[in-house]
């Protein structure tokens, strides 16, 4: 057969953007048979493919088979809608398969997936044309190059160094624990040794040459931590000695999922709030306490006294060292060393020679560094013979207590032996820097007299509501210059009474009280966290009443009830689905369930990852073998179906169970699926007789029965496989112009196309065509609904619903089942009329002739009660839902002999007319039954009737007159009881009656 392929066509557009997707090229047959598509005349491929956009995608990217099986989120499935997840089928990894989110079920929602589509993950086989390529690492169809362990396309794992260099690596195996039991922690992403050849997580110390990642951080959140308070340091104290206060700050602080800190109302807080205010350096100031003077150290001439001076209550260096008090003082005696009247003038002037050399090596100075009192200068002329620090003695303290000091003179000088006396000399030619003080405390008690308490305000409120106490603020002050000193200073001072008085009595504010965040929901994948939040009003502080108030009486926004938490991805782990069916129904066969590796999203979300985040020793099972019961001897696979023919076809492969309308002059196989025995032992009968193979009918070794240019005359008929006693039937009819004419009419509109309501999205669900095994839509084709069944009552109406396959040549009619198999939802066939209910009159018995009824002379009526009510039933309805036409009599006549007619007159009125001349009076008649006293009617037409009007003689009355013409009646109808009457009607009212002659 020659070349009859049109040329190559350009290259399509490319199935993906970027990760490999799949392109093609296409050609046509010239000489293909327009009429059928079963056949072409040309070999070779239609068409040729490649691959194409092999970059990858971002890192970001909704993986392909995601993305399809996310499309069926808004479709309906089973009457709800689900999240669907995907799922590789292992042996039919080019299927769209889903896994609904919360039932664990795998479903098939395509026959194909979209070209490009990976077979399975971390490989670069795709689905093309529903069938799965192999495409190498060079991204070529059909390449069997692949990724040695070194990640070389078509490398020899020459990176390994025999098996050991390069083998291992660190390898993300998740998150560490959050570092906090609540609030803002640290989490670390964790790591593992993993061996390249096996695949498997190996100790740690095969990659300890090797350099580990640094482990990110990241924060994380268990659960909210409840307020707490936050203590800030003390302060200083407000003075160093004597006794002060020191304060420091305490807040209510809440910590905010970001790490940031709040600060809240104390009541959020738990209590009692710890203290911000404490007493300090309770203990007496230092300050120097000083002893009684020594005698004088000699007993003539120039000499010293000592005292002790010490640091009160703490040591020395406690106190101010330049306020410290002298120790050490000149002093002088009665006798001059020179005087020799004093008898002890040369001990005594040895003795002071031995201690002035004591002293001045004792000061650590030199005899040109001595300090001379002016009383004892002529004893050290010759000393003054260069200049030195003449003192004077110490005059009086200037106070007898607090702050006080005693003064005397410091002069420089030097004797003149010219003069025979000294003069003064400038400081700066004495060693200044030893020159001695000229002025020195004297006194250190304070001068309690000065102090008193004086009142400063009043303390803060003990509560801000509902009630707390306050008390007088004193503070010890000095009266000269106001300032504020410590209590000990106030220790003798007039005490002043303290005022104590109830602030803030005013009712509490509406407040949220909020509880504390209790446990995290989950420990990882995202969880929530719940506290009570309520609107209170407090009405008593001591013994914690409250109220509780609806919440839009409370500031707005609420505080918030729920938090998330946990929100890192929880460790991955396998999941599986539900077993499959086993593969087959007798013998050894399959059980399938999808197994996953999962990780939970801070969504709560399942999602799938490579399967090296999960421990492979872990991995379930995800096939397992089943063995059902044996499989029977013989058995013969029936197809029921309703095949029939529209257009001319050369070849039509039919199944037993089949019902087939064929065209004249059709080529037949007729099969026979038969297990668990030789298909060639297959015999075949037509009409219960052997069929003899001829040239144009024959049995071929595969047990089919062949049948070449049909006939009606000779073809049609029932025809059975026969199989070791099993027997399956195939009925074959023939078709004329007018049947296929009505079967193509009752479906034009498949066949153009245009589905029926009832069916729109079936076009989704497919089958293999028994046909030319080509996957085909299935449609159900609905006729159109018969009248109701009956007219009142339970009615029903009743409508065709077929499952078909429709082409132009030929349509194939299935059971029900095998739509409801495909995932199609059965319509219903039949469905209730909404009939107003089946009704009838109801009657009860006649009631006896009614005294009180009368309706003529001697004649009454009988009544019964008439209803409407539902068959079958005694519920009583309206009048209108029964035929108003045939209503049964409710009344009808009957004889009573106690309806007679009699006429009955009322009083006569008042006499009528002037009193000088004749007068008359009237009564009413009427006409009555005579036992019940009800108006007859015309019923007295017949009787005699009474006298309506007759002379009377009344005595007139001169007083009054009537002014009306109707007072007889007001007389008749005895109204003159009443004033108004009696006036209008004065005369009748006012008449005395006489009885007239008979």
């Amino acid at each position: 057969m020659g070349d009859h392929w049109s040329s190559w066509s350009s290259w399509s557009d490319c199935s993906r953007t970027c990760d490999g997707g799949a392109t093609y090229q296409e050609r046509k047959c010239l000489i293909s048979n327009s009429r059928s598509r079963s056949r072409s005349t040309c070999e070779g491929e239609r068409f040729k493919y490649n691959t194409c956009n092999n970059k990858p995608c971002e890192a970001d990217a909704v993986d392909f088979r995601t993305q399809q099986c996310s499309t069926y989120n808004n479709a309906s499935y089973g009457g709800k809608f689900f999240k669907w997840l995907p799922y590789t089928d292992r042996k039919n990894p080019c299927t769209l398969y889903c896994i609904p989110m919360g039932v664990r079920t795998v479903v098939k929602l395509a026959p194909e997936v979209l070209d490009g589509t990976r077979c399975k993950p971390n490989a670069y086989d795709m689905c093309i044309g529903g069938k799965c390529w192999t495409v190498g690492c060079d991204h070529r169809l059909d390449s069997s190059l692949k990724l040695d362990l070194c990640s070389v396309c078509g490398g020899n794992n020459s990176c390994l160094n025999n098996g050991t260099e390069g083998r291992y690596h660190w390898i993300e195996v998740g998150m560490s624990p959050c570092s906090a039991s609540c609030g803002v922690g640290i989490q670390t992403y964790q790591y593992r040794c993993r061996d390249r050849l096996t695949g498997n997580q190996i100790p740690d110390n095969r990659c300890v040459n090797l350099p580990k990642p640094n482990g990110s951080r990241k924060t994380c959140f268990r659960r909210q931590c409840p307020p707490v308070w936050k203590i800030f340091p003390w302060q200083d104290c407000t003075v160093s000695c004597g006794g002060g206060f020191s304060k420091r700050a305490v807040r209510c602080m809440d910590t905010l999922r970001d790490g940031r800190q709040q600060w809240l109302h104390d009541s959020f807080c738990p209590h009692p709030k710890p203290k911000t205010k404490r007493q300090c350096n309770p203990h007496i100031c230092p300050r120097w306490i000083t002893g009684a003077w020594s005698p004088c150290s000699v007993t003539c001439g120039w000499g010293e006294q000592k005292r002790k001076v010490i640091c009160q209550h703490q040591g020395e260096t406690f106190c101010d060292g330049d306020s410290k008090p002298v120790v050490r003082r000149n002093c002088t005696t009665l006798f001059s060393c020179d005087d020799h009247s004093n008898p002890n003038y040369r001990a005594e002037n040895e003795e002071t020679g031995r201690q002035q050399m004591s002293l001045s090596i004792r000061s650590g100075r030199s005899d040109k560094h001595l300090i001379i009192n002016e009383n004892d200068v002529h004893k050290f002329k010759n000393e003054m013979l260069s200049p030195k620090f003449i003192v004077s003695n110490w005059g009086e303290c200037s106070a007898t207590c607090g702050e006080a000091f005693r003064s005397r003179y410091v002069r420089c000088q030097v004797f003149l032996p010219l003069l025979g006396d000294t003069v003064d000399m400038a400081d700066s030619e004495c060693y200044e820097s030893y020159k001695p003080p000229s002025k020195e405390l004297c006194s250190l008690e304070p001068c309690y007299q000065n102090f008193r308490w004086q009142k400063r305000g009043m303390t803060a409120c003990s509560k801000s509501c509902l009630g707390g106490t306050q008390e007088t603020l004193l503070e010890c002050v000095n009266q000269l210059d106001g300032s504020t000193h410590s209590p000990e200073h106030c220790q003798f001072a007039e005490s002043v009474a303290i005022e104590r008085r109830v602030c803030n009595d005013i009712p509490c504010p509406q407040r949220w009280r909020i509880g504390d965040f209790g446990e995290c929901s989950t420990t990882c994948g995202g969880g929530y966290m719940y506290r009570k939040v309520r609107c209170i009003k407090q009405v008593d502080i001591t013994h914690d009443r409250v109220v509780q108030l609806p919440n839009m009486m409370c500031e707005q926004p609420m505080p918030l009830r729920v938090r998330e938490c946990n929100t890192q991805y929880c460790p991955a782990n396998w999941a599986s689905g539900l077993w499959s069916t086993c593969s087959v129904s007798c013998g050894a066969g399959v059980m399938l369930r999808p197994v996953v590796c999962q990780r939970v999203s801070p969504d709560g979300e399942p999602v799938d990852v490579d399967e090296y985040n999960c421990p492979p020793s872990e991995r379930p099972v995800g096939e397992k073998q089943c063995n059902l019961s044996a499989c029977p001897a013989v058995r013969i696979k029936q197809r029921p179906m309703k095949f029939i023919q529209i257009n001319k076809i050369r070849k039509v492969r039919l199944n037993v169970g089949a019902d087939a309308h064929i065209l004249h002059g059709t080529n037949l196989i007729l099969k026979c699926p038969v297990r668990g025995m030789k298909k060639k032992r297959i015999a075949w009968l037509k009409d219960g007789r052997r069929i003899r193979s001829s040239r144009r009918v024959t049995v071929s070794r595969n047990g089919h029965l062949k049948i070449r240019k049909s006939s009606k005359r000779k073809d049609a008929g029932r025809y059975t496989c026969v199989a070791q006693g099993k027997k399956a039937d195939l009925h074959i009819t023939f078709n004329n112009f007018m049947d296929v004419l009505q079967e193509t009419v009752q479906r034009e509109k498949y066949l153009l196309g245009f589905l029926a309501d009832e069916s729109h999205g079936n076009t989704s669900f497919t089958i293999k065509d028994p046909f030319d095994r080509k996957r085909r839509p299935l449609q159900l084709v609905l006729s159109n609904w018969t009248d109701c069944s009956s007219s009142c009552g339970r009615a029903v109406r009743r409508r065709n619903v077929t499952c078909e396959i429709i082409t132009h040549d030929y349509l194939e009619v299935f059971p029900l089942r095998v739509c409801k198999n495909a995932g199609i939802r059965i319509p219903d066939s039949q469905e209730k009329c909404d009939n107003l209910p089946c009704t009838k009159w109801f009657t009860k018995d006649w009631s006896k002739c009614q005294t009180d009824m009368c309706v003529r002379e001697r004649y009454s009526m009988k009544v019964r009660t008439v209803a409407c009510i539902k068959e079958n039933s005694t519920t009583v309805l309206d009048d209108n839902m029964c035929n108003k036409a045939e209503r049964p009599l409710s009344k009808k006549p009957c004889k009573n002999s106690l309806c007679r007619a009699i006429w009955t007159t009322s009083e006569w009125s008042k006499c009528i007319g002037d009193c000088n001349e004749p007068r008359f009076q009237t009564r009413l008649l009427m006409c009555m039954w005579q036992g019940t006293k009800k108006p007859a009617g015309r019923a007295c037409g017949n009787l005699p009737r009474p006298v309506l009007t007759r002379r009377c003689h009344e005595k007139c009355s001169t007083g009054c007159k009537d002014s009306s013409d109707y007072c007889n009646i007001v007389h008749q109808m005895k109204l003159c009881r009443f004033s108004t009457y009696r006036t209008i009607c004065c005369h009748t009212c006012n008449s005395m009656a006489e009885d007239p002659p008979s």
